[in-house]
């Protein structure tokens, strides 16, 4: 006689391949959920902020106004000197306004808890996210209720539910997990530069690389030839090409800058998808990646910072208290801001290749 087995809830055999087999929580993953609420707690009590000491500027050492001469041509004047002066101001203008863009957002990277615009977006966010987490646990506990007591299919459907766990929490928490990233960096570089470099010499980090250091003579240098060129004078005829290279290299400085605060925004938008992808190993590659990309972005940050300060350091040294730049004082300073605008341009290049060619801060599962 034939006999009738009881019919048994099985896990498919899709799901079994797409949940894995031995998953245990990487300890990565562990650590990154006590710094996401250690973020918690930080915002709670009230969120930090990195100001730097009161400090302002160097004033602007321009060069003194003179009365128009008259010209070798009547009426005419001297056509090449005011071309001359007319180049000068608009080499100005741009290492001005280049390096106006890079004010405050720089050498530091993006908190997003004091943004608002990111915090109403990552809101937004975990709308979309939060449901479908919850879906998620309850398809899980319906595989763990249904799964047999013994076996592949109960063994991993109960081995995810501590990976899910934590996707789910850095899902939810991940806006303060990049913060205490962020805010971590800051107060490094802030006391990188604050240890190295006076305060009066480079401002706050509100307003750096602006406000001084290596880039001063950026802003400060131009070229008058109706004033003889010596130690009581800024400049000299090198700021007609040192100038122009300078001006160049920072505008393209600043369009790197504004992708990387743009991909740092983005990585936070996304977080809540990319951080709940850890539940599962077909899917745990998204989290490792973005963690990487995160990582390379606070890097090239915190690079950024440490070149900063050498140059800055180095173009001390030809800056007399009281006086003004000598002629060959003012060269060096014009050839270390180039060559240190030149450096921050390429470190991204090198650094963020670098950094997304490594295994990631967690362990894949193959």
């Amino acid at each position: 006689m034939a006999s009738i087995a009881r019919p048994t809830a099985a896990t498919p055999a899709a799901v079994r391949r797409l949940l894995g087999g031995r998953l245990p929580v990487a300890p990565v993953a562990l650590v990154l959920v006590a710094v996401a609420l250690a973020g918690v707690a930080i915002a709670m009590l009230g969120h930090s902020t990195w100001a730097a000491s009161a400090a302002t500027s160097p004033p602007l050492t321009t060069a003194p106004s003179a009365v128009q001469p008259v010209g070798d041509i009547p009426f005419i004047g001297d056509p090449i000197r005011d071309l001359t002066i007319w180049w000068s101001d608009r080499l100005s203008d741009a290492n001005r306004a280049a390096l106006g863009g890079l004010r405050g957002d720089f050498l530091t990277p993006l908190d997003p808890a004091t943004d608002s615009v990111v915090r109403d977006l990552y809101g937004k966010i975990l709308l979309i996210t939060i449901p479908l987490l919850t879906m998620g646990g309850a398809v899980l506990g319906y595989l763990i209720m249904t799964s047999r007591t013994s076996g592949e299919s109960a063994y991993t459907a109960r081995a995810v539910t501590p990976r899910f766990v934590v996707g789910a929490t850095l899902s939810v928490l991940g806006i303060f997990l990049v913060s205490v990233f962020a805010q971590f960096v800051t107060a490094t570089d802030l006391a990188m530069v604050q240890v190295a470099i006076p305060a009066n010499a480079v401002g706050g980090p509100d307003a750096w690389p602006s406000a001084g250091g290596v880039f001063a003579v950026l802003q400060n240098a131009s070229f008058d030839p109706r004033i003889a060129q010596g130690p009581a004078n800024w400049n000299d005829g090198a700021w007609l090409s040192t100038g122009l290279v300078a001006a160049v290299l920072v505008t393209f400085l600043e369009m790197v800058n504004g992708a990387l605060s743009a991909l740092e925004r983005l990585l936070v938008l996304v977080g809540p998808v990319c951080l709940a992808a850890y539940a599962l190993p077909a899917t745990q590659r998204i989290t490792n990646g973005w963690l990487k990309v995160l990582l390379a972005i606070l890097v090239v940050r915190f690079a950024w910072t440490i070149v900063f300060v050498l140059f800055s350091l180095e173009s001390l040294g030809h800056i007399s208290a009281g006086n003004p730049p000598s002629v060959g004082d003012t060269n060096a300073m014009l050839g270390l801001a180039t060559g240190c605008a030149l450096l921050m341009l390429l470190l991204p290049f090198a650094l963020v290749p670098l950094a997304l060619s490594g295994p990631g801060p967690l362990r894949t599962e193959r």
